[in-house]
């Protein structure tokens, strides 16, 4: 196996590099054996050649002072208000083009809520999804699916009264 000038070089290097390290090695702990050089020092501790071993530990110097309150388990709950947020307004229908008949369209309520929408002329109601829509009717408050709409009214009533709940 023949190496390339680039190869001698490094193997060289490495060469050089490790007479220097291990004499500073040797050198610098004295040619003591590694197990008793000590790698971490501790501020404060002394460590004595009379040292015993015992069952008992001092009590560690972070758990002096004052205790804290064990938790209980408990947390309040923070419960929604009893009151639908709502509005009245007037509905209108569309066929939303082939979308499922349970959406809906009421800007003014957030998107992706369920929606109760019921008829103040004769009281039924019907849930819905609100989803956006390019544009709304002016003066109407919700566009909703023509079969949701017709549980509600007849289409030849449109727009009809409602009151809408999220």
């Amino acid at each position: 196996m023949f190496l390339s000038a680039t190869d001698r070089r490094r193997i060289t290097l490495v060469a050089l590099l490790t007479l220097v390290t291990v004499p500073a090695v040797v050198f610098f702990t004295r040619g003591e054996p590694q197990a008793e050089v000590a790698t971490v020092a501790a501020a404060g501790v002394d460590l004595g050649s009379n040292m015993t071993t015992t069952t008992e530990s001092p009590a560690p110097v972070f758990l002096e002072g004052p205790a804290g309150i064990a938790p209980t388990g408990t947390a309040v709950i923070a419960y929604p208000s009893e009151d639908n947020v709502g509005i009245t307004g007037l509905a209108t229908f569309s066929s939303f083009n082939g979308a499922p008949s349970t959406v809906c369209n009421a800007p003014i309520a957030p998107y992706g809520v369920k929606l109760v929408v019921k008829n103040l002329n004769n009281g039924r109601s019907i849930a819905c999804s609100n989803v956006m829509m390019p544009s709304t009717p002016a003066n109407v408050s919700i566009v909703l699916h023509t079969q949701l709409f017709v549980e509600l009214s007849d289409l030849v009533n449109a727009p009809i009264p409602v009151s809408i709940n999220w």
